[in-house]
């Protein structure tokens, strides 16, 4: 089985679980103290015989070629967690885990990637963020966390079904009709998400939509969405991961720890979970 870890989004979950703190140098540990003690539980519960971490790099993105006001609002990282990046990253590294930050790339994208270039392996996707719903399968899916990584919402096909009535494939397609918030897409002005279900159900595609918009019978949506055509197509394109153009196919298989870069990391920041004593 393949493990893929939204890194980002799991310490930016404990940062945000434990009081800020920091060591006697002045090193921010909150979220290395929870990050580590989940990777920990996760590799010992899952025991995958794959895994892979992904980390998203600073600005500029790719995709602010695209759009510059992509994430505009809410990309940059806060320092405190910047600062601790690097050390998360390491003690992957330590774990016998792959790590991966690509400049100009999003976790999302390294994760879709990895995700297609190991296409004959089951895979779980370990992330909060709904992004990931678009990549679930009948070989993949995604373990949100509830508890840590002790307690995760299973998320499948049918489950994606249910909560937006459409496939998960099509969830590029229904952010570029209603945009998103989080990721400063601006959506077409009064289409909501029960319309774009609609809308989608009837129309595999916002292409196949657009294209034929004579045959939309919903009062009034044929006329908010033509002055909008580039802009929903531009939508997709934001709301869809990019493809890393990495020259080999990354080798992910997990590694035994490695003990001794762990415990000298953990003398380093004073975090006792990267290296504990049962582990």
């Amino acid at each position: 089985m393949l493990f893929l870890v939204d890194g980002d989004g799991l310490l930016y979950r404990a940062a945000n679980a434990i009081p800020y703190f920091t060591n006697a140098h002045g090193l921010p540990t909150n979220g290395l103290h929870g990050f580590a003690a989940m990777m920990w539980r996760l590799r010992r519960m899952a025991e995958p015989s794959h895994m892979a971490v992904a980390f998203t790099g600073d600005p500029p993105l790719v995709k602010h070629r695209l759009d510059p006001d992509y994430k505009v609002n809410h990309y940059e990282h806060p320092e405190e967690i910047k600062r601790q990046m690097p050390y998360a990253m390491r003690f992957v590294k330590g774990l016998g885990v792959g790590v991966f930050l690509e400049q100009g790339y999003e976790a999302d994208d390294v994760i879709a990637t990895l995700l297609q270039q190991h296409h004959r392996m089951h895979a779980r996707i370990v992330s909060s963020d709904r992004d990931f719903y678009q990549l679930v399968s009948d070989r993949a899916r995604v373990l949100a966390p509830v508890r840590g990584v002790s307690e995760m919402r299973d998320v499948g096909p049918a489950e994606v079904k249910a909560m937006y009535g459409i496939m998960p494939s099509q969830i590029p397609d229904l952010k570029a009709l209603t945009g998103d918030p989080s990721d400063d897409i601006p959506g077409v002005g009064g289409i909501g998400p029960k319309t774009a279900a609609a809308l989608l159900r009837e129309f595999p595609t916002v292409e196949a939509l657009l294209a034929n918009l004579d045959r939309v019978n919903i009062p009034g949506v044929r006329l908010r969405l033509e002055p909008m055509h580039e802009r929903i197509l531009l939508n997709k394109q934001l709301a869809t991961p990019l493809v890393v153009r990495y020259q080999r196919r990354q080798k992910l298989a997990v590694a035994p720890p490695r003990r001794r870069a762990l415990r000298a990391l953990a003398d380093e920041t004073g975090v006792g979970s990267i290296s504990p004593s049962q582990a």
